[in-house]
């Protein structure tokens, strides 16, 4: 027997007579898991990049991971995650995501059910809104109504016309709608970052003004390397320095060089850990003029250096071991 194929696991998984025929699996069922150690190999539909299944099992599953997003709905019944010693007992309409990567473990003792699903979604770093879902997407986050207010409904409505588009077919999964379900979500949640918070236009005297304004921060999320200075920022909208910072500071809830600073460290914390650039070149690519600059703005903003934060938060690259 290959050596490989000793280490790999295949665990059967048999949902039971109980599954609501509605939930069905289209194409084909689901019937196993297949692991390397801890890592899992995701059983998507067929030619597509994508699994949900309503689940009513009971059990535990060992800790595992996967290159893929994965979220976490139940219906019925608590359901608990472990991550990374962090236990998270979700009630039912609570929203688990799990970063691709993450190691996580299951506990379910009592009956019930729940919607699982997992997604590729490494497409997201091609959009502009992507540097606001960054933060989000690197740690555990639990969507309900105490922790995302003012979006959570339209998130969890939006899984449900998912689920309904994933089931609508016998033999096939149509993608496009569904991803475009997800974008939503996404889209929703980068909103709520405040770099993406819009101006509320019945604060501005004239739409002119509304425009200059929202048009200057769309230059400062695009321009950051630059040299932007509030001179500059307050002229470009048209105020005086005293009436333009306290107008930035209204609107943003941050001063308008805290908030050309955290769109400059946002920015480094991708460099820092998506290239392999040295500090001194994310120094200058992020709007510093030296090295002691941004690694005193960095500290401050994180309470790390640049190079500790590489170290500590970089995943290390895994390279999947083919089964022949």
């Amino acid at each position: 027997m290959n050596d490989e194929l000793q280490n790999v696991e295949i665990i059967s998984v048999s949902h039971g007579d109980s599954t609501p025929i509605i939930y069905s699996q289209p194409v084909r069922q689901f019937s196993k898991r297949v692991l390397h150690g801890e890592d899992e190999d995701v059983d998507f539909i067929p030619e597509t990049g994508m699994r949900i299944w309503y689940n009513n099992q009971f059990g535990n599953f060992a800790a595992h991971k996967h290159d893929v997003l994965e979220i976490c709905i139940p219906i019925e019944n608590e359901y608990k995650y472990i991550v990374g010693g962090k236990s998270y007992s979700l009630n039912p309409g609570d929203i688990l995501f799990i970063p691709p990567g993450i190691l996580h473990e299951i506990e379910c003792q009592n009956e019930g059910c729940r919607f699982i699903y997992l997604f590729v979604v490494d497409f997201l770093n091609q959009f502009y809104e992507y540097q606001f879902l960054t933060d989000f997407l690197r740690e555990v986050r639990l969507v309900n109504e105490t922790t995302y207010p003012t979006i959570y409904g339209k998130i969890y409505s939006t899984f449900m016309e998912i689920n309904d588009q994933y089931f609508m077919y016998e033999n096939m999964v149509l993608e496009m709608p569904i991803y475009a379900h997800l974008l939503n979500i996404f889209s929703l949640i980068a909103s709520t970052n405040p770099q993406c918070s819009p101006i509320p236009l019945e604060d501005v005297k004239t739409k002119d003004k509304y425009v200059k304004f929202k048009s200057l921060i769309n230059h400062i999320n695009v321009h950051f390397m630059d040299e932007i200075s509030l001179e500059w920022a307050a002229d470009y909208v048209g105020f005086s320095k005293f009436h333009f910072a306290r107008l930035f500071k209204e609107y943003t809830d941050v001063s308008f060089y805290e908030f050309v600073r955290h769109r400059r460290m946002q920015a480094a914390k991708v460099l820092l850990l998506d290239t392999d650039k040295t500090i001194t070149e994310i120094a200058f690519q992020t709007g510093f003029n030296n090295l002691t600059s941004f690694t005193r703005s960095f500290k401050s903003a994180t309470n790390l250096t640049p190079s500790d934060f590489r170290l500590t938060k970089k995943k290390p690259t895994e390279t999947a071991e083919e089964i022949s």
